[in-house]
Order: structure tokens, then C-alpha cells, then sequence
């Protein structure tokens, strides 16, 4: 190997870790109420995430927006209390999750992500 190699990889290393961001938010939803939480994400970039609904349960839809007329669904849920597993980008754009209380009672939703993202803002 050449001299230039370990530095190499040491830097490598050290890029993806600075690159880990960890964020919490939480959203209490009232009856009928939705919100909806994204995630600024670079395309392929993970995020290890894990959500829970506090006094009942929510409908949930895990997608994405970008560029023009970009979108996708990563998957949707009725009645779930809990979801937690790895998100990976699309493509580049905004990724996370719209929640609706159709319960009779205020809940509220407690997100928890670790990964690659630039930052995470409630939109709605």
C-alpha cells in the first residue's frame, strides 16, 4: 500500500461519522388532528428512527418529497402505537412521516432519529 492510504481511510471514517446527527420532536394531536415531521436527506443516507404514540394510537404515512413532482411512499399503518427501523432516502429531499389521531382522546407522538440528515422540521 501506498503512504497515502491509511490517511485514506482514517479520513473516510471520521467524514461519515461527523455526518451522524441524532433529533427528538414531539407532536401532540389532538381528535381528528394530523402533523406531519420531515427529514432533510441526501439520496441513499440513513436514519435509524423509532416513534411512539403516547395515550393511543395513529394512521401513519412514511414518504417523501423532492425536486419537481418527485414522491414516494415508504409505507402507511391504521391504528399502529409504535414503528421503528431504518429509513433510506430515495432520492434528495424531504423524508418522514404524516400522523392522524382518529381516537377520541389527545395522544402524542415521540419521534427519535439517528443517521444522516441535515435536519428535521415539523411541516404541518
Amino acid at each position: 500500500m501506498s503512504d497515502g492510504w491509511p490517511e485514506l481511510f482514517v479520513g473516510s471514517a471520521h467524514a461519515q461519522e461527523a455526518a451522524q446527527k441524532s433529533e427528538e420532536t414531539k407532536v401532540t394531536l389532538r381528535p381528528g388532528e394530523g402533523a406531519e415531521v420531515k427529514l432533510d436527506m441526501k439520496k441513499t443516507a440513513k436514519v435509524n428512527f423509532a416513534w411512539t404514540v403516547g395515550g393511543g394510537v395513529v394512521n401513519f404515512d412514511m414518504h417523501a418529497d423532492g425536486a419537481g413532482q418527485q414522491s414516494t411512499s415508504y409505507e402507511k399503518g391504521r391504528a399502529v402505537p409504535s414503528q421503528a427501523g431504518v429509513l433510506e432516502a430515495a432520492f434528495d429531499g424531504k423524508h418522514g412521516w404524516f400522523w392522524r389521531n382518529r381516537g377520541k382522546a389527545d395522544v402524542t407522538v415521540t419521534l427519535k432519529v439517528n443517521g444522516d440528515l441535515s435536519a428535521m422540521r415539523r411541516v404541518m
